[in-house]
């Protein structure tokens, strides 16, 4: 047989066991990427958490002017943490990607016609928005809660 019949004519010819490897490749490529996703989500929302709960410690405790400077400047230390673990989370994201498309690239015409350039860079670009509101939605966060903590600050 020429050319494997499974994959529909693909640019090389592959053997079963080249094809269930590059399947395998693919599968832990797709699920490495949702897990790295996951975990920018629960980032974004346990960094949210934690400057709710920046902001109800006043309510709760009696905190003096020290304390207060302390946990506004502990509020930066939280949003440039978050933000640079949501930038890692992207950049691995977009590695995951190009090792799914050099991976693709081996399988069928009808496979890459599926998963195009335009498809690509529409994935790229859609994930690099939503990690751009995540990191405006920490920043505005961060703000707020500045904004609730700066009576303790005087």
């Amino acid at each position: 047989m020429a050319m494997d019949e499974r994959s529909g004519g693909g640019a090389e010819d592959l053997d079963e066991a080249a094809h269930a490897e590059l399947c395998m490749l693919y599968a832990d490529a797709s699920q490495t990427m949702r897990f790295a996703k996951e975990r920018q989500w629960r980032l974004a929302g346990g960094t949210l958490l934690i400057f709710v709960g920046m902001m109800l410690l006043p309510e709760i405790l009696t905190l003096s002017a020290l304390v207060g400077k302390a946990l506004v400047l502990s509020t930066f230390l939280v949003s440039a943490s978050a933000i640079y673990i949501l930038i890692i989370y992207q950049v691995w994201q977009s590695a995951e990607l190009r090792r799914m498309q050099a991976i693709g690239a081996r399988f069928s015409t009808a496979f890459l016609g599926i998963g195009g350039d335009r498809v690509r860079r529409d994935a790229a670009l859609h994930g690099y928005i939503i990690v751009f509101f995540m990191i405006a939605g920490i920043l505005l966060s961060n703000g707020v809660t500045v904004l609730v903590l700066l009576p303790l600050y005087r």
